[in-house]
């Protein structure tokens, strides 16, 4: 049976370890990325969360990140999913679950900014309802941006 649990330090090096894996496998690590994971607890700080996906003997299967950008967004980033995992639900788990946590918070709106070759991954953040929208170089400093996402969030009833 998965579980869904929020950050923990003791799964710091999984998030770490798992966006190194996909974003070096497909792409450059660039120095964004590296800000981004050195930071989790500054973002965790600042109101963001690390939600991740375990199995039965939790072991860490997938993981997101949802927190706040300094100018005022809030931002889905550094979803990863451990290879062996990937197609059993575990990343749509910790996607769902960052946006339950930002409609929450009274979050309106979330973007986020993928690469079009992440095919899985886009197909998901369209699942969930996300709309394309243009890529802001200024905003996402990344190399490999070329599709971007954002997705207004109704409070809940």
């Amino acid at each position: 049976m998965m579980k869904v649990v929020p950050y923990d330090p003791k799964y710091r090096q999984d998030f770490i370890e798992m966006n190194r894996a996909w974003i070096s496998e497909m792409f450059q690590i660039e120095e964004q990325d590296l800000k981004e994971m050195d930071n989790v607890d500054s973002a965790i700080e600042a109101g963001g969360q690390v939600f991740f996906a375990l199995d039965d003997s939790s072991h860490v299967m997938a993981c997101c990140m949802v927190a706040p950008r300094e100018d005022g967004d809030w931002e889905i980033m550094k979803f990863a999913a451990r290879g062996m995992y990937t197609g059993t639900g575990a990343g749509s788990a910790c996607l769902k679950a960052c946006i339950d946590y930002a409609r929450k918070k009274g979050i309106s709106r979330l973007v986020i900014v993928s690469n079009r070759r992440c095919t899985h991954a886009v197909r998901l953040y369209r699942r969930f309802g996300f709309q394309e929208m243009p890529v802001d170089r200024k905003k996402f400093p990344f190399e490999r941006a070329d599709i971007a996402f954002e997705m207004n969030i109704q409070p809940p009833a």
